[in-house]
């Protein structure tokens, strides 16, 4: 090597030290010369050392990887490929350190005949980092319920399409009974306890098409697709037995506690979701007028 290469490539290595990105040197051969690991402090770079690149990958990708490096030479132009590497399939990643699945964008380049360098980001991070903000924004923070801004976006978009196919749906209003007492007697600490025992006793009672959510402090609206009101009404008491049947452990002991629930159910094309929750909450009034612990629904 002369003063100039080892000078470029003294350069070429310190400008590595500064990317966070996973660097491959490769020789014609597609052999590994050199490994930079980046942020990818997992990568055991001593093991990857004159191995065969595209041998590391499992079967489905190596052809990929491959077809990568030919078009690389054949081309000069950089190549990018999109891998999705998971562990569970690529034993030899695994070997090298790799325990969770990430998505990488990869870059290929000829720097000469004899060589290419490979660059390969882990994009899925932001990915799951985005994913997490939309689903807290979608939550109650509490409880895990969804909140009342998803609950009436689901609306809209439901009674719309429902109304356009002629189908039928319903919506349950539910509001725990004397709920405010509870907090003063007991505490606000059990009072949580309260609202998220319901909730995870509700996710487990819920059908895959319902959708449950958090619409005030102690109120909570289910939306029943192809339910008419004979059926919401025998899902509203199937909901106040089961909240019936719930026992919290709270600094006094054991509490029970009852609900309330107003059904509404879709009519016509003039109906929208406030005014299907508006006739579930004058529902719930005469429930909550009645005694407690009882449902009203829509007057035939």
């Amino acid at each position: 090597m002369t003063d100039s290469e080892g000078l470029q490539q003294r350069r070429f290595e310190c400008l590595l030290t500064a990317i966070d990105q996973i660097v491959i040197h490769l020789n014609g051969a597609g052999e590994v010369i050199s490994v930079n690991a980046g942020s990818a402090d997992w990568l055991k770079t001593d093991q990857m050392i004159s191995r065969t690149f595209s041998a590391l990958f499992s079967e489905d990708l190596a052809g990929d990887v491959s077809a990568q490096i030919d078009k690389a030479f054949e081309t000069h132009e950089p190549q990018k490929l999109t891998l999705l590497m998971k562990p569970e399939h690529s034993f030899h990643w695994h070997e090298l350190g790799l325990r969770l699945t990430q998505t990488w964008e990869t870059k290929l380049v000829d720097v000469s005949d004899t060589e290419l360098i490979w660059v390969a980001k882990n994009i899925s991070q932001p990915a799951q980092q985005e994913q997490k903000v939309v689903k807290l924004s979608q939550r109650d923070p509490l409880t895990g319920a969804y909140n009342q801004r998803s609950l009436m976006t689901i609306l809209k978009q439901s009674v719309a399409q429902a109304q356009r196919y002629d189908w039928v749906c319903s919506v349950l209003l539910i509001d725990i009974d004397h709920f405010s007492q509870v907090n003063d007697q007991y505490g606000l600490d059990t009072g949580d306890k309260v609202l998220q025992q319901f909730v995870e006793a509700m996710h487990a009672f819920q059908r895959t098409a319902d959708f449950f959510a958090r619409y005030a402090d102690d109120r909570f609206v289910m939306f029943l697709p192809e339910t008419n009101r004979e059926q919401a009404l025998l899902a509203a008491e199937r909901v106040r037995k089961l909240a019936q049947e719930q026992c919290v452990v709270g600094p006094s002991g054991e509490l029970e506690f009852t609900v309330s629930i107003g059904t509404a159910s879709l009519r016509d094309s003039q109906d929208t979701p406030d005014s299907l929750l508006k006739r579930a909450e004058e529902n719930l009034f005469i429930a909550k007028q009645s005694g407690t612990n009882r449902i009203e629904g829509d007057e035939v």
